[in-house]
């Protein structure tokens, strides 16, 4: 399965409550401060269901999670993702 970015900004918009107006590609999510470690849990599991993936915990982090296009790349290094970056 894929992931994309109008996926992952309707999961931000939807599941996590914030407005997702002004995210760009490389906005960082957790950094920022826009998404915490609550949040970031609920993320990983849409990550992991959308790609059919498990992730492991080493992962986890924020070079791979902390944007959308961070994600996607990571989705797609994994073998399972889609390479779309807007």
């Amino acid at each position: 399965m894929a992931i994309t970015h109008d996926a992952l900004m309707n999961y931000l918009r939807e599941s996590v409550r914030i407005d997702t107006s002004k995210i760009g590609p490389e906005t960082l999510l957790f950094s920022s401060g826009l998404i915490d470690s609550f949040s970031m849990v609920e993320l990983v599991l849409f990550i992991e269901m959308s790609c059919g993936i498990k992730m492991k915990p080493s992962e986890v982090n924020l070079d791979n999670i902390d944007s959308i296009e961070r994600i996607i790349a990571f989705a797609a290094a994994r073998g399972n993702g889609s390479t779309e970056i807007r």
